[in-house]
């Protein structure tokens, strides 16, 4: 336990300083990319490719539907980028200390530290999803298709909520 507390500690650390140093934003990824380095990779859920596929595409449909039109391509690999860091350092390497729960809510609490908003929070939901989904498939490649999958949506939804508030802002006013 002591391990994934000192290694949390220091996600938490570098958070704090890319916040204050945007210059240095990449900081925590690269924090959380250090299990790859000294972990086995099927260790790490780098295994059962076709049980994790099977479970990691039951977003896709919401992908399908609203798709990230608008985000470019680096935008794109980016994500691909920030979820399996995010899903390697939390799934594969922090809940073999902590257990889904405890896990998403430090997943939680470090997305919160990122992006001070309720949305930070509610996180914790999809969060033990991607737990549950590593749990039960033994791979990495279930949680960071749902991961992927998410952002994405949240990405596509977000903007179709913002033109919608408009539309009806407008509406109401009269104009």
């Amino acid at each position: 336990m002591r391990g994934g507390l000192y290694a949390y500690g220091g996600l938490i650390l570098t958070l704090i300083i890319a916040r204050f140093f945007p210059q240095v934003s990449f900081l925590p990824y690269l924090f959380m990319s250090y299990p790859l380095l000294y972990l086995d990779l099927k260790d790490l859920g780098f295994k059962n490719y076709r049980e994790g596929l099977k479970w990691g595409s039951l977003f896709i449909p919401l992908v399908v539907l609203f798709p990230p039109v608008g985000a470019g391509i680096i935008w794109v690999l980016n994500q691909v980028a920030i979820a399996l860091i995010e899903e390697v350092f939390f799934r594969s390497y922090l809940m073999r200390y902590f257990g889904n729960i405890r896990t998403s809510l430090l997943f939680s609490l470090a997305h919160l530290i990122n992006f001070p908003t309720i949305n930070s929070i509610l996180v914790f939901f999809p969060s033990l999803l991607f737990g549950y989904a590593y749990q039960r498939t033994g791979s990495i490649v279930a949680p960071f298709l749902l991961h992927l999958c998410s952002n994405l949506f949240y990405y596509s939804f977000s903007k179709k909520a913002l033109e919608l508030y408009h539309i009806l802002k407008g509406y109401l006013a009269g104009s």
